[in-house]
């Protein structure tokens, strides 16, 4: 298999496994997608719309839905008044917490396979290849 087949399966898999957690908590996968990327402690909302990969304009519309389920809220940021920051709601940091215990479990599950210097030995390549990742989509 050549490196792209393996990214678009991994992809898919974990895309499957956050799918599975987010309908055991009555979430759709985007609105557990668009939760888990929001840091405790709130993030400008056109920071999230880059991170995930949205325009604005979507973005604003998802973030409303978890509003209105009172999972997020979206403030001024402190400095610029039009600048709007996502902030998780404490349902919202709540429900956070339940993925991300979903997601450790079915993760240990995945790692029981691979033995423990393998597992070391992805972790790091994983670190590695979210960190260019990340230098890519900064250009």
């Amino acid at each position: 298999m050549i490196f792209p087949e393996l990214l678009f399966d991994l992809t898919t898999h974990y895309n499957a496994i956050i799918r599975s957690a987010a309908s055991q908590l009555n979430l759709t996968t985007s609105q557990a997608f668009h939760l888990i990327s929001i840091p405790h402690d709130g993030i400008p909302m056109s920071k999230l719309a880059h991170k995930l990969g949205l325009d604005t304009s979507t973005l604003t519309r998802n973030i409303q839905k978890l509003q209105n389920l009172g999972l997020v809220e979206r403030v001024h940021g402190s400095y610029d008044r039009r600048v709007y920051n996502a902030l998780l709601t404490k349902e919202g940091a709540d429900i956070v917490a339940e993925i991300e215990e979903l997601l450790l479990k079915m993760n240990n599950s995945i790692l029981e396979h691979i033995d423990l210097d393998s597992q070391q030995d992805m972790y790091d390549l994983l670190e590695k290849l979210v960190w260019s990742m990340d230098c890519m989509r900064e250009k």
